[in-house]
């Protein structure tokens, strides 16, 4: 194999290795030397304590990677197993990348044929066949990790050079959920499964190691990867800011977030992670969608991407990432905060403040407006952006009473349509703040379609709306083709800002950590981080 890292010398300040500062205080006793401040230095270098390359791992979870949901086990696998398909930043097929290298899909858009590379093998030997793959999404349609994902899919069969794909409803944009891992059928039950990526196990699943038989593999920066074991976020933290493990993925805005030190090399990528507000629409107030369509200006989407989310966000009016192709730009932009045209279009619709004392009466007019939101208390971004809507709201004359809940309350008052209050006392919610993980098509069926038994397990609709005009809008836009796509998610959205079931707020974007000056040609995204792996330059001197 051709190694390149690339034999650099290290740059020494003040023959020191370097501090990573940042609320990070000197550590030693590793034998790893001393610590000096780089305080008035520029950094361009990070320190590598081992001179090898090494990603965390985690024992107590699964590292089957259709299952894996821990997130240093998922990149390990992303370098253990390939996908069928790879999707950018735009939430686009990446051509040339994954297993499948052709596809197309009847004009019904309910049978989609998909070509596969045949010249790649697993780490034992054996090609790569349909029967593997088709396995390989069985196992994904069967997961929890991939739960929704797959409903459609009635039937699955291959040939020697392809997957045959059977729909139940039409989705001309189903390739783009497709990248999923690919493992050798019968092995899926294996603590390790036998996987066909570009590096394989040790023995004792200690290391990774370059595998030969991969088409890329005269590329790969490094011939092992070594795989530590640090549990808690301190020790993660610790390890990699002492460089004993050299890359990371960090969510900024969760509870899991990890406080890096601003001296590494932090490359943001978009992701489906969706916020948004849904209404009651059984309750007093929200049931009208003149109410509802007005307090789509009244909440500062900016505020939450640059603010709340640290710049790690995207504001976005519909729910889609705004760098897709056929995302409603103009429409979107029309939807932006705007307080003065909210109060407008409340009173369009009625509302007064009939004893001028500058807030708006309740629709009853016994009392003055106030709306109750509820919110998990998982998150200080969620937490500010509430903050900020209540008290902009507040500025124009109504009152909105804000529940933070732990996970358990929240999800208990959201299925009961109340919310405790007091002792023996609860309340109706008018709205409630979500985030949801959409699919790379931007389905939002399970956020708008009617609840009813059939769907209740995989529905998380708690709006009590029973409009079903929505889930003929989204079919549309999943079965139009490419020439007709743009128009159909047009008219779902222009459709959705009228009626304002759920109001999007943004989206989330995720980190890939690395040190500074050690690794270059980082390409990643949000279903593979490592994406690309094959054209880093690595260099550990």
């Amino acid at each position: 194999m051709r190694n390149r890292i690339k034999k650099i010398l290290a740059l020494t300040l003040a023959a020191a290795t370097l501090l990573f500062s940042a609320g990070c205080g000197a550590r030693g006793g590793q034998g790893d030397g001393d610590y000096t401040s780089t305080g008035g230095k520029d950094i361009v270098k990070g320190y590598a304590a081992d001179h090898v390359f090494s990603l965390n791992s985690n024992s107590n979870f699964s590292f089957i990677p259709s299952v894996a949901t821990n997130h240093s086990n998922q990149l390990i696998c992303s370098l253990v197993y390939e996908n069928l398909v790879e999707i950018d930043n735009n939430f686009e097929v990446i051509d040339g990348a994954g297993l499948i290298t052709e596809w197309s899909v009847t004009e019904d858009g309910k049978t989609w044929t998909l070509n596969y590379d045949t010249t790649h093998v697993f780490h034992d030997g054996s090609p790569v066949r349909g029967n593997d793959l088709r396995m390989s999404l069985e196992y994904c349609i069967n997961s929890d990790r991939y739960t929704g994902r797959f409903a459609s899919v009635k039937g699955v069969s291959w040939t020697d050079t392809q997957l045959i794909i059977q729909l139940g409803i039409p989705n001309k944009q189903f390739i783009k959920l497709l990248n999923i891992p690919v493992v050798k059928v019968g092995t899926n039950g294996d603590p390790h499964p036998i996987g066909s990526g570009p590096y394989m196990y040790n023995e004792d699943g200690t290391q990774l190691l370059a595998f030969k038989g991969y088409n890329g593999y005269d590329h790969l920066p490094v011939d092992v990867i070594y795989l530590k074991e640090y549990f808690t976020a301190e020790d993660i933290i610790a390890a990699f800011e002492d460089s004993y493990i050299d890359v990371v993925v960090n969510d900024p805005s969760s509870y899991t977030n990890l406080g890096y030190a601003s001296s590494n090399e932090t490359r943001t990528f978009a992701t489906t992670n969706m916020h948004y507000i849904a209404f009651n629409e059984e309750s007093d107030t929200c049931r009208y969608n003149n109410i509802r369509a007005a307090l789509q200006y009244a909440f500062d989407r900016e505020y939450l991407a640059n603010e709340m989310l640290h710049g790690n966000g995207v504001a976005s009016a519909v729910p889609m990432y705004p760098t897709c192709s056929i995302y409603p730009t103009e429409l979107a932009d029309s939807l932006a905060f705007d307080l003065e045209k909210c109060k407008m279009i409340l009173q369009n619709f009625g509302l007064k403040d009939s004893d001028d004392n500058g807030r708006f009466d309740s629709m009853s007019g016994a009392g003055d407006l106030t709306f109750t939101m509820i919110l998990c208390s998982d998150s200080s971004a969620k937490a500010g952006m509430a903050q900020k809507f209540a008290k902009d709201m507040n500025s124009i004359g109504i009152t909105v009473k804000l529940y933070e809940l732990g996970w358990d309350d929240y999800i208990k008052a959201l299925e009961e349509g109340e919310v405790e209050v007091g002792e023996n006392r609860t309340v109706e919610y008018d709205m409630y703040y979500a985030e949801v993980k959409l699919r790379n098509d931007f389905d939002v069926t399970e956020l708008l379609q009617v609840r009813d038994e059939d769907n209740e397990k995989t529905n998380i609709n708690f709006t009590h709306s029973h409009d079903s005009s929505y889930e003929t809008y989204i079919n549309n836009y999943l079965a139009a083709a490419d020439a007709g796509r743009a128009t159909a998610y047009y008219a779902f959205c222009y459709y959705l800002s009228n009626n304002a079931t759920i109001i999007p707020l943004g989206f989330e974007k995720q980190q890939i950590i690395t040190h500074r000056g050690v690794i270059k040609g980082v390409d990643a995204n949000a279903g593979n981080p490592l994406y690309g792996f094959a054209d880093w330059e690595i260099d550990l001197s």
